[in-house]
């Protein structure tokens, strides 16, 4: 090849290059994206926030199921006869619960608080349906139902001014810590029931003659008087309605958180009547909560048992004796409301139209009969204007009708009142 065509083939190679560049590239490989982890979105700030909703309460009787330890509906025959016994009138049956379920909450806060099975809150329906009863001589009290020597063995006072069985917050407290030594002892729920019924001692010898019961989950095998037997399955009925029950065609009774009772202490020696003005409730009502004061004389040194708006009432302190002269408590004197004939009471002052003044303490007005006499017939007619802290529950107690008849006379839906509130205590005529 000559010089000059030498020179030329530079030239012409960078000419073909060029050429070729201006055709269809040639693709070039990405690389692989790296792989991100999500990211959480990020809140727009400048969003108005959200409505927060407010915690729903707590379902107590979901917390009462978790705490249960023994055998279900299905342990034996007799626990589903008793259960639908129990049930046989559901409305009846929801409302009785209604009306103790602020004792059934204490107790049960007592069992966990004794790491005691969930069952034994609802023994004293079993026992007593939470009834506060007065014990006779050698007789059980209260709404465990205590002997006067296990009171003994407790050391639970007894006395003619005051009975500790019938005091809910220490007769409850001793029944907890009894149970769980019994466990501790028979390491077996049912038998706690049955040691509570017959007596630890004598089951005991029992268990030591012939032995403990099997395994299984009925009830237990061991041998027991025929009330004994009964008592254990009427608790293990309760339980298992509370387990299910729409199975007996009830609704339990939503807790209301005012009708939880709390502990108050007592900064000093007050009486009855004291107490009674302080906490806004009726020396009856009080003596609800507080039934082991055997008579209305009693010194309150300690502490109280009351509703939450009344325990809230209490620690505000005394109430101001001149401001509230005119309502003082008047539960323990014989007032009569004052009549269009003029005539007055010992606690009430008429004015010369014989009307009764518009501070009347309502507890004249619900002890004190208001006659209306017509040409045609005498007509007797009781009301009662609720108080503060006062339930149609504790009403119906005070005035001994039952709750049916306060909602029937008042054309009442529900058993909600509130203060101030006119209640009719008997049928219109």
């Amino acid at each position: 090849m000559n010089l000059p065509a030498r020179r030329l083939l530079p030239a012409l190679i960078s000419l073909f290059l060029t050429a070729c560049a201006g055709g269809v590239p040639k693709p070039v490989p990405q690389a692989a994206a790296p792989t991100v982890a999500p990211v959480a979105p990020v809140e727009d700030v400048t969003m108005a926030p959200k409505l927060m909703r407010p915690d729903q309460p707590a379902d107590f009787w979901a917390d009462m199921r978790d705490s249960f330890a023994m055998p279900g509906c299905e342990a034996d025959p007799q626990v589903l006869a008793w259960a639908r016994m129990y049930t046989r009138q559901p409305n009846r049956f929801e409302q009785q619960v209604n009306e103790v379920l602020p004792l059934i909450v204490y107790a049960h806060k007592s069992a966990m608080k004794h790491s005691v099975a969930g069952e034994f809150a609802l023994l004293p329906w079993v026992e007593s349906q939470y009834r506060h009863v007065p014990g006779g001589k050698n007789r059980p009290a209260g709404m465990w139902q205590i002997m006067p020597q296990t009171a003994r063995t407790l050391g639970l006072r007894v006395d003619k001014n005051y009975d500790e069985r019938l005091d809910i917050t220490k007769s409850t407290e001793s029944v907890m810590n009894m149970m769980r030594r019994y466990y501790d002892d028979l390491g077996d729920w049912r038998l706690v029931d049955v040691a509570y019924n017959a007596g630890e001692f004598g089951l005991k010898k029992t268990i030591d003659k012939h032995g403990g019961p099997s395994g299984d989950d009925g009830l237990p095998d061991v041998p027991m008087k025929a009330g004994t037997k009964e008592h254990l399955v009427k608790l293990m009925a309760m339980a298992c309605i509370v387990r299910d029950p729409a199975r007996f065609n009830v609704s339990l009774p939503r807790q209301d958180r005012e009708n939880t009772l709390q502990v108050v202490t007592v900064s000093g020696p007050q009486s009855l009547a004291q107490a009674a003005k302080q906490s806004g409730l009726s020396m009856n009502d009080l003596r609800d909560f507080n039934p082991a004061y055997r008579t209305t004389k009693g010194t309150v040194s300690s502490s109280l048992l009351l509703p939450k708006s009344a325990a809230d009432q209490y620690r505000l302190g005394p109430v101001d004796p001149v401001a509230d002269v005119a309502d003082a408590d008047v539960d323990e004197a014989d007032a009569d409301v004052p009549t269009k004939t003029g005539k007055r009471g010992k606690t009430a002052k008429s004015t010369k139209s014989g009307k009764t003044p518009s501070r009347t303490k309502a507890a004249d007005v619900a002890k004190a009969p208001v006659t209306s006499k017509t040409k045609a017939d005498d007509t007797k007619v009781v009301i009662h204007k609720v108080n503060n802290g006062e339930s149609l529950w504790s009403i119906a107690r005070r005035h001994q009708v039952s709750v049916e008849q306060l909602m029937k006379w008042n054309d009442l839906q529900t058993q909600a009142v509130k203060p101030g509130q006119v209640l009719k205590l008997t049928a219109s005529r």
